[in-house]
């Protein structure tokens, strides 16, 4: 109301100036938007340059400096709100120009749908990004701690966003951490603090070079310039120094399990079509058997490797004799029919083939793999076939067991679940001494999503400090190491295996984060949301 009454007051201000005047404010109103335009389209170019797959990981730490020089410019809540609303549509539309290919090519949509699939996830994961600029309106008003509040507010509202999803009301596909994925030093804090302490750092960074740039006097800005630097230079110091060499620490035990990774390769619309049964179950006994006479324990399959259930006949059979003939234990992504009910999931065949253990995939794809709100989408969309093709599956349930593997607890997770942390987390704390992430990335072409979805499990291999096996149908299939350090990769749409032998922990070794999860993102929604109430009701009295 105050803004309100404020504009009306200015409006009748302006009336009274004579119009030479009234140009000149005209002006000056225009040069600002056309400046803080600028600095949405540099901050959007910066963030979507830092992600994969162009992974300039560099950039990101400037990234948000523009965005917070313009937002010290905006008059008013809602001037901020949707100044940054804006720039984050921007950025979106840069990271998850995939959608549109996704739906387009893959879900079967029209162009115009599938254009406004893209643009409309773009428009309403931006929200997060606008309450974030909004509350900057307040925040700004405490002066030199600006910076630290900013990075504060920053990874609050990831926090809030990564929550929700968790319970089915969000996307948290691309935090700001991930943009340093190929850059093993600055990861390492993620051991104590989570993607949210290298989210904060970059947020930090950014923030306090735009704030250099909005405040007055040179003393100022320098110190925010240097306290950026120290920021940067602190964490890569620590990760520097915390990275031990690739044989491990001196003086640490070894244990390893060699294991080896297969990447078939299959066409996504050759594997659900039954005429071509007998080239694909050809293809995956081929690359089975190779493997026979190798010293190979662990043999890694990627998601829907079998095109149905493993429980049919000849997908059973032909495993049973891979596991028989290489001696290995076979991870293998199929559904899992159990109590009549379907679930995307994978199986742990043993190599005597009397032991058969499954793992069913807690969060499932939206529009992919079950409907939200099924009637009310199906209704509003009758027209669409693509919705009667959509797999109604039913999610696993939470708080399931690793996998055993003679005697060495597997964490499973399968292709979207690499997004969440909450359920590596729970598999870490009932033993998980390494984990097993099978996907099939052949829904999103030669785009960036496949490029993206490997550098999230970059970060949760740090997280965990445990080895990330990846298997792919069509790539990236990888063996990460447990600080972030991708020691083996493969090709994007190719045909191979990787081997490499998995280095195990000894004993518990759990790190500060596994043991006490997402307390530092706790911390700061503690600090800013505190911080933003007090800040509210002084602007207000």
């Amino acid at each position: 109301m105050r803004d309100f009454r404020q504009s009306i007051t200015e409006q009748d201000a302006q009336k009274k100036k004579p119009f030479g005047a009234r140009v000149k404010t005209w002006l000056l109103g225009l040069g600002r938007w056309c400046f803080l335009a600028a600095c949405s389209l540099g901050t959007a170019w910066l963030v979507y340059a830092s992600y994969p797959k162009i992974s300039r990981h560099a950039l990101a730490w400037f990234a948000l400096a523009p965005f917070i020089w313009g937002v010290t410019k905006t008059k008013g809540f809602w001037s901020s709100f949707f100044y940054s609303w804006f720039t984050a549509v921007l950025f979106n539309a840069g990271i998850f120009y995939w959608i549109y290919y996704t739906c387009l090519h893959g879900g079967g949509l029209s162009q115009g749908l599938s254009a406004a699939a893209w643009l409309g996830l773009s428009a309403l994961l931006g929200l997060q990004f606008a309450l974030f600029g909004g509350s900057c309106y307040f925040l700004k008003k405490t002066g030199d701690f600006f910076p630290l509040l900013a990075a504060c507010g920053f990874v609050a509202w990831e926090w809030v966003h990564q929550t929700l999803a968790f319970y089915g009301l969000g996307f948290p596909w691309m935090m700001l951490g991930y943009t340093q994925w190929n850059a093993p030093q600055m990861l390492q804090i993620a051991s104590f603090t989570g993607v949210y302490g290298v989210s904060f750092a970059v947020a930090f960074t950014g923030a306090s070079l735009g704030w250099a740039f909005a405040v007055r006097g040179v003393k100022n800005g320098v110190v925010h310039m240097c306290l950026a630097a120290a920021v940067f230079l602190s964490l890569y110091a620590y990760g520097h120094y915390s990275l031990p060499s690739r044989s491990g620490r001196p003086g640490q035990p070894l244990l390893s399990l060699n294991a080896a990774l297969i990447q078939p390769n299959i066409d996504q619309y050759k594997k659900w079509s039954p005429e071509f049964e007998t080239e694909i179950t050809d293809t995956l006994t081929e690359m089975g058997r190779s493997l026979e006479g190798e010293d190979v324990m662990l043999t890694v399959w990627p998601e829907s490797a079998v095109p149905g259930s493993l429980t049919d006949e000849t997908y059973l059979t032909l495993f049973e004799d891979i596991a028989t003939r290489t001696d290995s234990y076979q991870f293998i992504g199929s559904n899992v029919e159990e109590d009549g009910k379907q679930y995307v999931g994978a199986y742990l065949m043993a190599p005597n083939r009397d032991e058969l253990q499954s793992y069913r995939k807690i969060k499932l794809v939206p529009f992919g793999e079950y409907i939200p709100l099924e009637g009310l989408v199906r209704a509003a969309f009758k027209n669409v076939a693509v919705l009667g093709e959509l797999g109604v599956f039913t999610p696993g349930p939470r708080g399931q067991k690793p996998l055993d593997l003679s005697g060495v607890s597997v964490g499973g997770t399968i292709c979207y679940e690499s997004i969440y942390p909450q359920l590596w987390l729970s598999q870490n704390r009932q033993g998980a001494k390494f984990f097993v992430n099978v996907t099939n990335d052949a829904w999103f072409f030669d785009t960036a999503a496949p490029y993206q979805h490997l550098a999230v499990n970059v970060l949760r291999a740090v997280e965990t400090g445990r080895p990330v096996l990846r298997a792919a149908n069509t790539g990236f299939s990888a063996f990460i190491d447990p600080f972030g350090r991708i020691e083996k990769q493969s090709g994007l749409f190719t045909r191979e295996i990787l081997r490499a032998a998995v280095p195990l922990p000894v004993g518990e070794m759990r790190n500060f984060y596994t043991q006490w999860g997402d307390w530092f993102a706790w911390l700061c929604a503690v600090l800013y949301f505190t911080l933003l109430i007090s800040t509210m009701v002084f602007a207000y009295e």
